[in-house]
């Protein structure tokens, strides 16, 4: 996609946003938390999860990048080279502010408890 395609961001992270520190534990969709921390630290847009409808591609109607990730450039200091892809504001109150930090919440026994948990309700 060129960049002045990409969608703007949400308004603020969404209530369930793997970004933040209130986020289940370990609840981060099709990818690990080393995964997502490769990919947040690279220099493409990320959607935000609740509003993909169905599919993973820019093109959906109102597709917007992910507030909470923004926030984590940001926290980070991390500028991709793409102006199009949103960084900011800078918010550790509410968004993990180090890489350890969302390991650490994302990782532990408890999340890895947590998602084996929900998975197992899912499956009966």
């Amino acid at each position: 996609m060129i960049s002045a395609e990409l969608p703007p961001a949400t308004a603020n992270p969404c209530d369930d946003c793997p970004w933040r520190r209130v986020a289940t534990r370990g609840w981060l969709g099709p990818f690990s938390a080393e995964e997502w921390l490769q990919i947040v630290h690279s220099d493409i847009a990320i959607a935000c999860h609740q509003t993909l409808k169905g599919g993973d591609g820019w093109d959906q109607p109102g597709v917007k990048q992910c507030r909470g990730a923004a926030i984590f450039r940001e926290n980070r200091f991390k500028s991709p080279r793409d102006p199009a892809v949103v960084t900011g504001p800078r918010d550790t109150e509410r968004v993990f502010a180090t890489n350890e930090e969302f390991l650490e919440h994302h990782t532990s026994p408890l999340a890895d408890f947590l998602v084996k948990q929900r998975e197992e309700e899912r499956a009966s």
